[in-house]
């Protein structure tokens, strides 16, 4: 849990050993982004279908970028049209930040912060909660800068209306007890950019006094840059969206679209949180909803365990596998599950870690048998007419032939080459 120093509103350092610091903090990061963005897809997928416009349709991107640099310049200014593009860039910025720590001699962190997620960082908990005006006005706060929803003097003439911040401001009390109990007359100001200016902060300490074990070389402005390039996406265009959800102008400029739950027009599906394990007091109670949210599970682990692997090997094809799943199984899923089901991808926690083996090739070959299960689920869902049409039935066959290619083609370690799916 992120923590604040009361005294100064900044996120303390406890480490004397910068280098030992920023990864810390960077392990925080990588937990938050993927916290946040499989709570903004929660979301996405809760929108109903006529207002697929807004939700963003990711069949529709010829392809998805995995660079090592993400977009830069005033590209992260652009606004955005759809809740899908939010959450791509989450993607992104979780994939800069291991990236990052991978090239730091550190491990990649793909897990999430578990469900709710408290932190110091916002005066409320992160719920995978379905869309409604205190989820918006909850990523408003989320991907704000430190002025823009401030009553402070100092930055009275860059915030936004004082009208509008004590509109956020009340729905976020009436939404959470601990909101309520944290702000009181205290002026709450941490943001997920917090975090980000400190790890630049971070990083030029630890460029200015290097471990002998990085390279002489490292590129330490560049990657400077690219945590700036989150923290500016965050701030700009993502903070620009969810006030236009806040506000509905997303939605026709209806600002009554959230007025009545009740209402035909509300724009989204109540979802129950609840888990596809079986057996639970809060397991999905629809048997074919929770064969599928099962499968949709499956397909998530998959995407992180292959992303484990890119980072760890230092190759990025095997994000392109992790692209596949996303764009030709786990999308469908979460679209089919919320317009005939009203139900949401549970994202549950694997039982075991996404690292999933002692070495390269142990990982791989676990790994296999993981989509192997997942290719059992989607044919028995298949024969009982249950899988969405758009559902790629040829998925795990690409996944797995894609990943033998790779390991042929010498993309493990040295002593791992040996390693193949007969």
């Amino acid at each position: 849990m992120l923590r604040i120093d009361r005294t100064s509103g900044q996120l303390p350092s406890d480490y004397d050993d910068n280098y030992l610091e920023l990864i810390r903090l960077l392990l925080e990061g990588a937990g938050l982004e993927h916290s946040l963005m499989i709570a903004y897809l929660y979301s996405l997928f809760s929108l109903k279908k006529k207002h697929h416009q807004v939700r963003g349709d990711i069949t529709r991107y010829a392809y998805l970028e995995h660079s090592p640099i993400g977009r830069g310049g005033t590209e992260v200014l652009q606004k955005h049209e759809t809740f899908l593009d939010v959450a791509l860039e989450e993607m992104q910025h979780l994939a800069l930040v291991n990236w990052f720590l991978v090239e730091l001699g550190a491990a990649p962190q793909v897990s999430p912060h578990p469900f709710p997620f408290v932190s110091d960082l916002y005066p409320f908990e992160i719920p995978l909660r379905s869309l409604d005006r205190y989820t918006a006005a909850t990523y408003l706060w989320i991907e704000s800068d430190d002025c823009k929803l401030s009553l402070s003097l100092r930055c009275k003439d860059v915030s936004e209306p004082k009208k509008f911040i004590r509109e956020v401001r009340r729905v976020l009390r009436k939404g959470s007890r601990r909101y309520r109990k944290l702000s009181g007359n205290k002026e709450p100001i941490n943001h997920v950019g917090s975090l980000y200016r400190k790890i630049v902060c971070q990083i030029r300490r630890v460029a200015n006094d290097p471990p002998k074990f990085l390279p002489a070389n490292f590129p330490w402005a560049e990657w400077e840059d690219r945590m700036n390039w989150i923290l500016y996406q965050g701030e700009m265009a993502h903070y620009q969206f969810f006030r236009s959800v806040f506000t509905g102008e997303v939605f026709n400029g209806d600002c009554h679209i959230w007025d009545d739950p009740r209402s035909a027009k509300y724009p989204a599906h109540t979802f129950a949180q609840q888990t596809a394990y079986t057996h639970r007091p809060d397991t999905i109670p629809n048997a074919g909803a929770r064969k599928l949210a099962w499968l949709a599970d499956l397909h998530y682990w998959i995407i992180l365990c292959l992303l484990e692997t890119a980072y760890r090997a230092g190759d990025r094809k095997f994000c392109y596998k992790a692209i596949d799943n996303m764009t030709l199984g786990l999308w469908h899923l979460g679209v089919w599950l919320s317009e005939q089901y009203q139900t949401g991808i549970p994202f549950d926690p694997m039982g075991l870690n996404y690292c999933l083996g002692r070495s390269p090739r142990m990982s791989l070959l676990i790994l296999r048998r993981l989509i192997q299960e997942a290719e059992g689920q989607a044919q028995q869902l298949d024969k009982q007419g249950r899988l969405p049409g758009a559902y790629d039935r040829e998925l795990f066959a690409l996944t797995l032939r894609g990943l033998e290619q790779l390991s042929s083609a010498g993309q493990l370690t040295p002593d791992e080459e040996e390693f193949r799916f007969a």
